[in-house]
């Protein structure tokens, strides 16, 4: 499989379980397309061809040409260069690495990570929140989280990558969108009696086991073992990062009784808590893994014989498909 091939089918896969509904983003595409035939000079110079079709502005190959050949690719959550290195050596001393995917945003990729926050607009619409409501909150957290990743060394880890010649390619949101999906027809969709009943059906998925045996265990975070959940919603689940507090708020007064979490902020949690809304939060790292083995999972239909090296914070579990 090439690089490209690989690529535009975690594409597909992602938009498949994108909140925003696949009609809605190929309104985008559009859009982006009529904007690429109106500018010029600078403006076309500096255009990304890539939201003419990949929705994911977290998601994209930082090294390589697309034409590479994967037959065997390093996986891990977070690659940087000491990572980069570690492939280099494994390489040099006989092992066959074609590449690395790599799921936390590099390069331009975390560059354009702010772009795909506004999923969450529809992300919360599915909680039963107005569209008015989310783009109010959501606009000073995205101006925060971009002036912060502006002063970033943005480039570093795709140009040890190309030193080292090493093909590499980002799924963020990609994944984070397959995981999101996966815990609304596995967790969110059942009846559970309490958070305890959650915490057992959590570790009933095997990332979450293998985390739990290493000291990461799913927790409450607000609520208790007995308390009841109400509505279950995965809502840190996807959408670039965490949303503002104040979508807890407004999460409460829609309905929502318990918001499963990678990741939670101590005024989020804060937040919470004023508003009686349970929290479990996960394992960051074993959800992540859950992503990426959906998109590997399917990935391995096409090319059954594609091996994986498991590497910082990727644990590799096989699911028949549908499972």
């Amino acid at each position: 499989m090439k690089l490209n091939q690989f690529f535009h089918k975690a594409v597909d896969l992602g938009i498949a379980a994108d909140p925003r509904g696949k009609a809605r983003i190929e309104k985008q595409f559009k859009k982006e397309k009529d904007r690429q035939k109106k500018v010029e000079g600078i403006e076309l110079e500096l255009f990304d061809e890539e939201r003419t079709w990949n929705p994911f502005g977290d998601s994209r190959i930082i090294n390589g040409t697309g034409d590479e050949e994967f037959t065997s690719i390093a996986v891990g959550i977070d690659v940087e260069t000491p990572e980069l290195l570690l492939i280099d050596h494994l390489r040099k001393n006989g092992q066959r690495i074609d590449g690395v995917l790599i799921h936390h945003p590099e390069g331009r990729a975390l560059a354009d990570l702010t772009k795909v926050m506004p999923m969450q607009v529809d992300m919360l619409m599915e909680s039963g929140l107005f569209p008015n409501q989310v783009e109010g909150m959501i606009k000073s957290r995205m101006d925060r989280i971009g002036r912060s990743i502006h002063s970033d060394n943005l480039l570093r880890e795709g140009r040890a990558a190309e030193l080292l010649n090493i093909p590499a390619v980002c799924c963020h949101t990609i994944t984070d969108n397959l995981a999101y999906r996966f815990m609304e027809k596995t967790i969110c969709s059942k009846e559970f009696d309490d958070l305890g009943e959650i915490i057992k059906a959590l570790l009933a998925i095997p990332e979450f086991k293998f985390y739990a045996k290493h000291g990461a265990a799913p927790f409450i975070a607000s609520g208790s073992k007995v308390s009841r959940p109400g509505k279950i919603r995965p809502n840190e689940f996807t959408g670039g990062t965490n949303g503002p507090e104040e979508f807890f708020e407004a999460q409460a007064r829609a309905g929502v009784g318990t918001v499963i979490s990678m990741h939670i902020t101590d005024k989020s949690l804060e937040e919470a808590k004023k508003n009686h809304v349970n929290v479990i939060q996960v394992c960051h790292m074993a959800a992540d893994s859950l992503g990426v083995n959906l998109l590997l999972d399917h990935i391995e239909k096409i090319e059954p014989k594609l091996k994986v090296f498991e590497l910082s914070g990727f644990v590799r579990v096989k699911r028949k498909m549908g499972k």
